[in-house]
């Protein structure tokens, strides 16, 4: 497990001896975990290093509750792509990192870097997975906004868990003269309002 938690969002093949430094773990020690976990599919070996690999993704796809707030948030990611034209993104917080669930992207922006489109989004997105004092509010409900490189704006508000504490963001992601932030904010909040309730009653399915 120390080993897996030493790779960063950012990485795609990490060096044995990178980790070693990470983990402050020896190497021969480093050496022999790796191979036990490329041979249980937690790792790949890569041409520059190790990487993450497809066991993970396998139970990371079977957790319950990412399951069915994918699920859930999905309709609503596509109805707020259509209602913004930005791309709308489904993000959580993984200790102090933020990692996208899910996303509809906008055609329109396939001319950036999708890069530049996460790391707008996730600056937003920490900012109301952090903070429980909300930055703007419309309409009563706390929303973000953050400026980003080559022109580019996001907008997120929190999904609510059944305790009333953030479970996720909602996130829309647009260039800013084409995204006008508090339409995006409505938006956005009318979604993130439907999946909470249907997180906290997935019986009911009240549309986004």
């Amino acid at each position: 497990m120390t080993l897996l938690n030493a790779f960063r969002p950012q990485d795609n093949e990490v060096q044995l001896s990178e980790l070693a430094r990470r983990t402050g773990l020896p190497k021969p020690t480093v050496h022999r975990l790796i191979k036990e976990l490329v041979d249980q599919g937690f790792l790949e070996r890569g041409r520059r290093g190790l990487r993450l690999g497809h066991t993970l993704f396998l139970l990371g796809s079977r957790a319950p509750q990412h399951q069915l707030l994918r699920r859930t948030a999905l309709p609503c990611l596509h109805r707020l792509n259509e209602a913004t034209g930005g791309s709308a993104y489904l993000s959580f917080a993984d200790g102090p990192n933020v990692v996208h669930l899910d996303a509809v992207h906008s055609p329109s922006l396939q001319t950036m870097r999708r890069t530049d489109h996460g790391s707008v989004c996730a600056s937003a997105a920490r900012q109301v997975l952090s903070s429980p004092v909300p930055s703007e509010r419309a309409g009563g409900r706390q929303y973000t906004t953050v400026p980003g490189a080559r022109g580019l704006v996001a907008v997120s508000t929190p999904v609510l868990g059944g305790a009333g504490t953030p479970a996720a963001a909602l996130t829309v992601v647009g260039v800013m003269t084409h995204l006008r932030p508090e339409i995006a904010a409505r938006h956005a909040q009318g979604a993130a309002r439907s999946i909470s309730r249907q997180l906290q009653e997935p019986w009911e399915q009240p549309p986004c």
